[in-house]
């Protein structure tokens, strides 16, 4: 297959998927992205490929960027992996940290009861 076939399925793909996601049929993304609707569904079934500005519009109306819309889809479940893993470590520093403070918090009250109590 060559690379502008495969640029168009990867296209295809992804207008498909993330469509789906937000529940917009194809009427509903042409009628927002200001294209005919024969037009979507030549692009989704790859018999025709689009101008920057056609590209910009589907885009648009589906909350991204144009650029996202070409990347294939294990490019895009590494990253988003790689992005998931990075959040998940930033929790557990916080995570960490939030358990040294709760537990000098709670020695310094115990410390201040018993003080309290002396007098």
């Amino acid at each position: 297959m060559g690379k502008s076939k495969n640029l168009r399925k990867i296209l295809s793909q992804n207008i498909r998927k993330v469509r789906g996601a937000l529940h917009i049929s194809q009427a509903k993304l042409a009628e927002s992205a200001n294209i005919s609707v024969s037009h979507i569904v030549d692009i989704e079934y790859c018999k025709t490929w689009v101008s920057d500005k056609t590209l910009n519009s589907i885009a648009k109306a589906l909350n991204l960027e144009a650029y996202e819309l070409l990347i294939p889809e294990n490019v895009q479940n590494k990253t988003e992996n790689h992005v998931l893993q990075r959040i998940a470590n930033i929790i557990k520093g916080k995570k960490i940290l939030l358990r040294q403070k709760t537990s000098e918090i709670i020695d310094n009250l115990m410390l201040e009861i018993i003080k309290n109590f002396k007098e």
